[in-house]
């Protein structure tokens, strides 16, 4: 919101003579969303420099928010225009401004390879029917009668490739491909061991058929697949595989898998195979989960279910993760929606204008990854669209975004504002594959809106809503 210039801002100088050195002059005051014609015409009044610059060097409709207290000018005009490609020199009594494209963050050009093999047994029989695919991704098959497999088209990046059957132990393999080309990957399954009777005396296995059984499956469903009105259109179609054991020395739930569970998402058109790998959950505490899925497109019933998944994805797609980590790489963060601002202490959340950061005060290009690096905690706000209802009303991390109203109880009242989440880094700095995909896979965790949404709100991490071939 724009504010009078009366109450936005004050400036006082400390020593306004253009004669005496720039580094003396020195600004305090506090600008609130106002142009940067605002601020050049009240600095001049006040320091005696004048701004000279082809009008059409500035951004077009862009408001500024930047506070400082006795703050050399020189290093004032650097905090202004950090992120616009603005350079500026002082020439007597002028401040001269000119325009310097940002190099863009290097990425290189996208490239396909294929992966094929050989699947056999612990005898070296090949086994038919395994699923071989790229974790989170829609890119698989299975093996044939010969044990072997293909898969083709895959762009550039880093992923594990995932192979199952029932009765085996899951194989997983890292691949990185940055140059296209074709890739060999083998594996030899090996018997799975029954696990879920070898579990400690103080956990207590839960009958199928008692009461607490379905309790604890929709505490599960709740957390797997989430609250939004996407999960509302999801089903899981074989929860008989589900088993749940109760610690009550640590009063914690675990749930285990004896296949893959079936997940059919009504709302974007797809089926998830999830290979569940772990669930910990503590009663009114906290919650721990990890598995691998595979995602297959469902065929849509007319044109019209066709168009409704089609939108449904590019809107799940929208302000998620996967979105934001290709607007960085892309440096166009600002244009797709996104602002990102440095926060020290999470207990002490605040959106504070003036730590704003740009793409290349996080992310540095390496050759052939990404860097990703920041201190303490990242917040991520998405403005092109608003929270919902839903999240208002379930999420787990209203009481760290709006604690005063989380307190007072009425959260979910408020209007709902732009998207806000926040990433915290678990490993220092951490490494993204040239696709944006992360290379450490526990290397950082998120909170706010992208915790909030589970698996009905994901799409694969090889989907482009620009080709999205149902």
């Amino acid at each position: 919101m724009r504010v009078s210039l009366g109450l936005s801002f004050l400036i006082c100088i400390v020593c306004c003579s253009f004669g005496q050195f720039k580094d003396q002059i020195k600004v305090s005051g506090s600008f609130a969303d106002v142009p940067l014609e605002s601020i050049f015409d009240e600095l001049s009044e006040q320091t005696n420099f004048f701004f000279s610059y082809n009008s059409d060097l500035l951004p077009k409709g862009s408001l500024y928010t930047l506070s400082a207290e006795a703050m050399p000018i020189d290093q004032f005009l650097s905090k202004l225009f950090v992120g616009t490609g603005i350079t500026y020199s002082f020439f007597k009594d002028q401040i001269i401004l000119n325009y310097e494209k940002p190099e863009p963050v290097v990425i290189k050009k996208k490239t396909l390879f294929s992966i094929s093999g050989t699947v056999v047994e612990e005898n070296g029989l090949p086994l038919i029917g395994v699923n071989i695919f790229l974790d989170g991704t829609s890119i698989g098959t299975s093996s044939d009668s010969l044990g072997h497999y293909q898969m083709s088209e895959i762009p550039q990046g880093l992923y594990n490739i995932v192979f199952s059957h029932v009765g085996y132990e899951n194989g997983v393999y890292q691949i990185s491909e940055t140059n296209g080309g074709a890739r060999i990957q083998n594996h030899q399954m090996v018997m799975s061991i029954e696990k879920l009777e070898d579990v400690e005396v103080n956990i207590s296995r839960i009958d199928r058929s008692a009461d607490t059984w379905l309790s604890n499956y929709m505490i599960f469903r709740r957390e797997v697949v989430g609250l939004t009105s996407n999960g509302d259109n999801c089903v899981i179609e074989n929860p008989e595989s589900i088993d749940f054991f109760f610690d009550k020395k640590q009063n914690k739930l675990f749930a285990y898998a004896q296949e893959p569970i079936q997940i059919r998402n009504d709302a974007l058109g797809y089926r998830i195979i999830y290979f569940l790998e772990s669930f910990e959950k503590e009663i009114d505490g906290d919650l721990r989960f990890r598995g691998r899925m595979r995602f297959r497109n469902m065929e849509p019933s007319s044109n019209l279910e066709k168009r409704a998944w089609k939108n449904s994805r590019k809107k799940s797609y929208y302000g998620s993760l996967n979105h934001f980590k290709q607007a960085l790489l892309d440096s166009d963060l600002r244009k797709q929606g996104f602002r990102i601002y440095k926060l020290k202490n999470i207990n002490q959340f605040a959106v504070d204008k003036t730590n704003a950061l740009s793409e290349r005060d996080i992310l540095v290009f390496q050759g052939e990854h990404y860097e990703l690096d920041f201190k303490n905690y990242l917040i991520v706000e998405y403005r092109k669209e608003r929270e919902s209802f839903d999240f208002l009303r379930n999420s787990n991390s209203l009481a760290i975004l709006y604690p005063r109203r989380f307190a007072r109880g009425d959260v979910s009242i408020k209007n709902p504002t732009s998207q806000l989440s926040i990433i915290k880094l678990l490993k220092g700095s951490i490494r993204l594959d040239l696709s944006g995909e992360v290379m450490d896979r526990f290397g950082l965790s998120t909170y706010g809106y992208w915790s909030w949404e589970r698996l009905a709100d994901l799409v694969p991490i090889n989907y482009d809503p620009k080709y999205d071939n149902i």
